[in-house]
């Protein structure tokens, strides 16, 4: 059985006018269909053709067509709507991504673009989440060294610079001074490790030259021109835009101006009523939310049901 949520090269059983079958698992020698619009040209059976296999409704389906990541993988991705549970993410197939309101940082609108990491659930369906670094290392694996060029995959600013996942392996920081001009998050770019520390911590800078991120191989799991689609479009209708690294909104800067004046830290956190954080933020509970965030992602702030605290103690 080849595994969910990943493309993979699956052979083709048999052929009609409408399209073929590709067999997904060996064993039993299952197989699924995809239109003839999906075959490559001069295909028959016997030839290989690459096709994500993923469950719909309980059901194996297959598509040929390319998704914008895969399970195990990172992207920046849209979102086109919203459900009872969850928010549904363009993945470039018919099949939406579900990112569920208990796997989203804040609340979102139709427009904006979320990072998030592609996982399989219990049930082996696809899946987001925007807490992914429990996914990564905090370390460089051994096989990694000084010099190394790595992909990275900015997702978060603290103050010290740009967090970054190199090669879907590890976390490592980019630092202020070597940020380049104009990056975003989700924007995938080609990095060199500039330092492994004692503690195992990684630094990464940007690589001087190479191929640009979009020309590369895509990173495990993820399409590469996925995250600068998103990103342009949003660009391109000039609404929902997305602060750089989701901190630098004026609501943003009014919950940490608070949080100074009350000494860093206040008990009034995301599970308080609305009326609550209307009179101590001076917002509403969804701008207040949706802030916090931004904050929360950006390193920024430490954030529970009842207290919300500047990340470190202080600013």
């Amino acid at each position: 059985m080849v595994p969910f949520g990943r493309v993979s090269p699956l052979p083709i059983v048999s052929v009609d006018e409408k399209g073929c079958f590709l067999r997904y698992d060996e064993e039993s020698g299952a197989s699924a269909f995809i239109p003839r619009s999906q075959m490559p040209e001069g295909a028959g059976v016997g030839s290989f053709v690459n096709a994500l296999v993923y469950l719909d409704d309980g059901r194996v389906t297959l598509t040929a067509k390319r998704p914008r990541v895969e399970a195990g993988g990172l992207a920046a991705l849209e979102v086109k709507g919203a459900g009872r549970f969850g928010y549904f993410l363009d993945n470039g197939i018919p099949k939406e991504l579900f990112l569920p309101f208990s796997d989203s940082v804040s609340e979102h609108e139709i427009g904006d673009t979320v990072l998030v990491y592609c996982r399989l659930d219990h049930e082996n369906r696809m899946c987001a989440t925007e807490y992914f670094e429990k996914f990564f290392r905090t370390k460089a694996p051994a096989s990694f060294h000084e010099g190394d060029r790595v992909r990275l995959f900015p997702y978060a600013r603290t103050r010290l610079g740009v967090k970054c996942v190199a090669d879907l392996r590890f976390t490592a920081l980019m630092h202020s001074g070597s940020v380049p001009e104009g990056l975003r998050p989700g924007k995938k770019l080609w990095g060199i490790i500039s330092r492994i520390r004692a503690d195992g911590l990684t630094d990464v800078i940007p690589a001087a030259s190479g191929p640009a991120r979009d020309e590369a191989q895509p990173l495990q799991g993820g399409s590469p021109e996925g995250a600068d689609r998103a990103s342009r479009s949003k660009d391109s209708r000039g609404v929902h835009e997305v602060s750089r690294f989701g901190a630098g909104s004026p609501d943003a800067e009014a919950v940490m101006e608070v949080l100074r004046v009350h000494g860093g830290s206040l008990s009034v956190g995301d599970g308080a009523s609305p009326a609550e954080i209307e009179k101590t933020y001076h917002m509403s509970k969804g701008r207040f939310k949706k802030a916090a965030g931004g904050l929360l992602k950006a390193g920024l702030i430490e954030l529970s049901k009842t207290s919300v605290r500047i990340a470190g103690g202080g600013e």
